[in-house]
This record gives structure tokens, sequence and C-alpha cells, in this order.
């Protein structure tokens, strides 16, 4: 049963690379940024506040209206001078008798019109407020980008994780695979020796528990490599299993840039010290509305009727002329929004500060653990050259009589380690390498350390 159950995990794994898509890293991440939700709708934000800033320059434009309204009334609306006619009638009765005066009343407006008119203003002074709200725009723009800049740059943290973890995932198989290969042979080897009554029983069972346990650590180590699949389709949208072109590396220390370069570079170009900047920007122009408030607001304005049938003998057919407005007491309100908007710029520079001190903390954490990675890897492959003779010796020893199974088993799983720790130690390096480069904003150099 167990090993119908080898040959169906075998031909799955063998299907799985037949229909593999082959991506490398730079494939993946280009993937990647073309497929993420989260990337995708910082995009869509972005030409969202592209809109807003475009709205905000029109405020700077004259605004053209057309106007209509059909009005009825009561009454029609009529200048009565009856009074005046009855006082000059008897004037006119002397010199004129018999003439008669017209009556004394016109009708300005009947009791149904309709009334359209086309009007324009435009804005001369507005204390600031339009040219703050242009500034405000244009920082809410900034932050969108920064956004998306930060997303694109957590996709490259994020991808290596997944990428070259599901590498690791499959050197591990192969390594185990081997250290299985090697402790099933030792077990056979083993048997036959304990046959022929050179070693001890307790000596076999000591090197098929160690096969045994080959063979469960190989089984885990399929799983683990399966899990690392479907993460890393599920980033990549993709239905089949991923084969990979690129492969785990270390990089050569001397291209590496200092700690200090990666620290300064992150200040001029962290995508969250962006938003933090920009939100910056947006307290200072709130605070240059909010004073805009005690300022009067001049501007220009125009009228023309379009219908003109309607129109009183009190009522101009067009009209310009200039406008302004002031509003002098509304009971402290602009005070106290101006004072909201000076703390909340206070607030902003305390938590750029506080952005700052972490990013500079995380870079040298992971900087750190890189070297620690670099120095693993380095003495890792000592060790691996020992480990191989060191194994040799002692299974030759074995076979002479000379060493325990223990030490057969020391012996190899040391070897199993040193592979192990080596693929191990390129990973968090390059874990590592991601993460500073997601930090300073240099995603795209990350290739050029290969």
């Amino acid at each position: 049963m167990k090993n119908i159950i080898k040959l169906f995990i075998l031909f799955v794994l063998l299907a799985s690379v037949i229909s593999a898509a082959e991506y490398s890293f730079e494939q993946a991440y280009q993937r990647a940024l073309t497929t993420d939700e989260s990337v995708l709708a910082a995009k869509k934000e972005v030409e969202q506040f592209k809109a807003n800033k475009n709205a905000a320059r029109g405020l700077y434009l004259p605004k053209v209206s057309i106007d209509g309204r059909y009005t009825y009334i009561d009454d029609p609306i009529i200048i009565n001078l009856e009074p005046i006619r009855g006082a000059i009638q008897p004037l006119y009765n002397f010199h004129i008798p018999g003439y008669t005066l017209p009556a004394f009343a016109l009708e300005v407006q009947d009791d149904k019109f309709f009334k359209s008119q086309i009007t324009a203003t435009l804005p001369l002074f507005a204390g600031g407020k339009i040219s703050a709200a242009n500034k405000a725009s244009s920082a809410s723009l900034n932050e969108a980008l920064a956004k998306l800049e930060q997303q694109q740059n957590n996709i490259l943290s994020e991808l290596t994780t997944k990428y070259f973890g599901a590498i690791l995932a499959e050197e591990a198989v192969k390594i185990r695979k081997e250290f299985l290969n090697n402790t099933n042979q030792n077990a056979k080897e083993a048997k036959q020796m304990f046959k022929a009554g050179t070693i001890s029983k307790v000596e076999k069972m000591a090197i098929e528990i160690t096969a045994a346990q080959a063979q469960r650590d190989y089984d885990a180590s399929l799983n683990d490599a399966a899990m690392a699949q479907t993460v890393l389709k599920n980033l990549l949208s993709e239905k089949d299993d991923i084969s990979f072109s690129s492969s785990l590396f270390m990089p050569n220390q001397d291209k590496i840039p200092s700690l200090e370069f990666f620290k300064k570079r992150a200040l001029s170009n962290n995508p969250s010290l962006k938003i933090v900047e920009a939100n910056l920007d947006k307290t200072k122009a709130n605070i240059k509305v909010q004073s805009g408030e005690f300022l009067p607001s001049v501007y220009l304005f125009a009228k023309h009727e379009l219908y003109t049938k309607d129109l009183t003998i009190l009522e101009p057919e067009y009209a310009y002329g200039i406008g302004f407005s002031w509003n002098i007491f509304e009971g402290g309100s602009s005070y106290n929004k101006t004072k909201a908007a000076k703390r909340q710029k206070e607030s902003v520079e305390e938590l750029q500060q506080n952005a700052v001190k972490d990013i500079q903390t995380a870079i040298e954490y992971y900087y750190k653990k890189m070297q620690n990675a670099a120095m693993t890897y380095k003495a890792v492959q000592k060790e691996i050259t020992f480990s191989d003779e060191f194994y040799r010796a002692r299974k030759l020893g074995f076979k002479a009589g000379t060493s325990t199974s223990l030490e057969v088993n020391t012996a190899l799983t040391y070897k199993l380690k040193t592979r192990l720790d080596s693929i191990k130690a390129e990973y968090d390096y390059l874990v590592c390498l991601a993460t500073i480069l997601s930090l300073t904003g240099d995603t795209n150099t990350f290739e050029s350390y290969k």
C-alpha cells in the first residue's frame, strides 16, 4: 500500500512538472505586479487623486452656469399711481374741460413669467484657499503614488519569501531524498552485516530507525514543497504548478553597499516616509485654508438674460461687475479650526520622526541578519566538504567494526544538516536583502546583486 502511495505522489509530481509554468524571478515579479489586488487597488486610487487634482485646478477658472425657471405669483405686479392722477385731473379739467387723463397704473410683471440667464464668475482672491486646495490635492496624489510604490515594494519582499521559499522547499526535498537513499542503503548493508554476525541487533536497529525517520522527514518535505507551491501560485494567480528558471544564490559581498548607504537611501526614498511627508503637506494646506476664512473673497461676475420677453422695466438684459464677501463673525469657528489644523500638523511631525527611527532600526536589523546569513553560508561550505569525508570515514569504520551505528548516524545527519543550513542561509540572505531594498525603495536593483 505504501508503495502505491509513493508511486501516486511521484506521478502527481511528474504530471505537475510537465504542466508547470516556468518563471524566472524577474518574470514572477512582473506577473505579481499585474495580478496582485492590493497593487491594482493602489493604481485605481492614483487615478482617483489625479482626477481630484484636475478638479482642484479648475477652481482657478471661471464658472459659467445657465439658470431657468417658470414662475407663478398670486397677482400681477402693478405700479399704481392713481392718487397722483386724482390730484392732477382737476387741473386738466380747469384748462381743458372734458379731458380725462389715462389710468396711472402700469403692469410691471405678469402673474406667470419665465426667466433664464447665463452667469459667469471668476475668483480674483479667495484668501489663499484655492492655492491651498491645489497643494492639498497634489499632496494627496503624492500620497497615493507613495502607497502604490509601497505596495509594489511589498510585492518584492513577499515574492522573495514565496518564490525562493518554494525553491528552498524543492531543494530540501532533493537533499532529504539523498539522505533517505543513504539511510536505506545503510539499513540494507546493516541487515547483511547482522546476518553475517559482524554487528549486533541493536546496531542494526539503530540504522533502521534512522532510515524510518528519514522516510518520515522526506514525506514531510514533499508536503512542505506542495504547500510552498500553493502559496506561490496564489500570489501569481496561476493554476498550474510553477517551475523555476532562477535559483537560490549568495550575492558577492563586495557588491553589497554599507549599512549607512542603505540608511541614507531610505531617508530620501522610503515610501512610508513619502506618505508621511504628503500628509504633512496636507496639514500645511489645511492651515492655509482655515486661515483664509479670516480674509475676504473677491470675484468678477457677469450675467446675461437669455429670455427677455418677460423682463420687467426694472431688470437689465445684462450686468457685470466686481463683488466681494467677508465673513466677519461666525462664533469663533474659523479660529478653532485653524488651531486644530496646527495641532494636526504637529502630530504628523511627531509621527514622521517616529517613522524615521523605525525604518532606520528595521534596516539595521535586517542588515545584520543578512551578514549573519553570509557568515553562516561561508562557514557551512567548509563544513560540507568536511562532513562528506567524515561520513565516508565513519561508514568505512562501521564496516570494519571500528565505528558504531550511532557514529554513522551522527555523521550522516551532520552531512544532511550542513546542506540544509547552506540553502537556508542563501534563502535568509535573499529575504533580508529584498526587505532592505523594499525599505529603501530600490526594488529594481534586486537582480543586479545576482
